[in-house]
């Protein structure tokens, strides 16, 4: 197949969205599909000999993106998160005739969800969403959406990439008082995330918090963590390494989708602390891989925290948790991907609220099964 891959943000770019995307193009390129992957620039115009059309920031962006698809002639245009470039790119996928398939996996705010209704889910063949909580908000919003959770990479996410150093420097293993237990957040420092609960942590005794991670919310953390070590945004090598130095993970968001932190963490053996909503219920076994508290009770917060902070035994927690994450990997993920949603996208084409029947669809050349070209509408 040619699938045109249409994202947001691409490297150099550190989000989930980045996560999302070079694991499914990667998957597809060892199948040996054929991949084009539209992004805002500026970045790099390749990515393992898929080519990446970067749309230019001061030239219009509807011709751009238009000439994208028509010079790839894909069998399928599959965006991630539309927004800006995204959207754009299945309403030119869908006056000519294009099949399309949508990953959704940000939350859809109360404010933009007619807009987004109407934008996204209306052009989109095919709609995911990456939690079970989201069906649910999907359907409220009188769409449909099918549940397509995400995988990890469990040899790239392992203990073994445990650095000894790093975690003497990180627990300040050498102060008077001996080695801290050292708890982290990975993530962008943006309120919705929840990341200013990060302060409710800084009177627990024997702990040391590390952020990984960068936003507008950092200098308000900074001043009220002094004693916590702010890494920055970590590339995916450092971060193989930074998660399994971690004692533990803790993560606030309430209306997580991909949660990618949450099952990296998981695959370095590292247990999570995380509130029970969102994607983090589907994520975390209470008490068998990690902890679930109660986000409405900031006490709960802290105790959570506290208890497997304080847990001699909480690599168990690590151990279990790696066992149970590891059972749905990147290959399986895009896997069922390609057989499951990218076949029945190419073939049935079911429209939200609609029939593709009722679209004026503009002739396009469409590739046969012998690899030749014919002009269909």
């Amino acid at each position: 197949m040619r699938i045109a891959l249409v994202t947001e943000t691409f490297y150099p770019a550190v989000d989930s969205t980045t996560t999302t995307l070079k694991a499914t193009a990667d998957r597809l390129v060892d199948l040996g599909h054929t991949v084009r992957i539209l992004a805002p620039g500026p970045g790099l115009a390749s990515y393992r000999g898929c080519e990446v059309v970067r749309v230019r920031p001061l030239e219009p962006t509807g011709g751009q993106i238009r000439a994208a698809i028509d010079g790839f002639e894909p069998d399928l245009v599959h965006a991630v998160s539309p927004r800006f470039v995204g959207r754009k790119a299945l309403k030119h996928a869908r006056r000519t005739g294009v099949p399309t398939l949508v990953v959704e996996q940000s939350p859809i705010l109360d404010l933009a969800a007619d807009y987004w209704r109407a934008k996204v889910a209306e052009r989109a063949d095919t709609l995911l969403v990456t939690a079970p909580w989201m069906v649910g908000r999907v359907a409220e919003l009188g769409a449909d959406a099918a549940l397509w959770q995400p995988g990890v990479d469990p040899l790239a996410f392992t203990p073994r990439l445990r650095d000894p150093w790093l975690y003497d420097s990180w627990s300040r293993a050498r102060s008077k008082d001996g080695p801290q237990v050292v708890v982290g957040y990975v993530g962008s420092l943006h309120k919705r995330n929840g990341v200013r609960r990060l302060a409710d942590l800084a009177a627990l005794q024997g702990v040391r918090l590390v952020v990984i991670g960068d936003g507008p919310e950092r200098d308000w953390l900074e001043r009220r963590l002094p004693a916590a070590r702010f890494t920055g945004p970590l590339h995916t090598g450092d971060l193989t390494v930074a998660l399994p130095t971690l004692d533990v993970l803790f993560h606030p968001g309430e209306h997580e989708t991909d949660c990618h932190a949450l099952r990296e963490a998981a695959a370095s053996g590292v247990p999570v602390v995380a509130p029970r909503s969102g994607g983090a219920a589907d994520v975390v076994r209470h008490l068998e891989t990690g902890v679930l508290y109660d986000p409405a009770d900031h006490r709960d917060l802290r105790r959570a925290v506290a208890a497997v902070a304080g847990d001699r035994h909480r690599g168990l927690l690590g151990q279990a948790a790696r066992t149970h994450v590891a059972r749905r990997t990147w290959v399986d993920a895009v896997d069922e991907l390609v057989g499951s949603y990218y076949r029945g996208s190419t073939t049935t084409s079911p429209l939200l609220g609609g029939n593709r029947n009722d679209v004026t669809v503009e002739p396009s050349r469409r590739r046969r099964a012998d690899g030749s070209l014919t002009r269909t509408v």
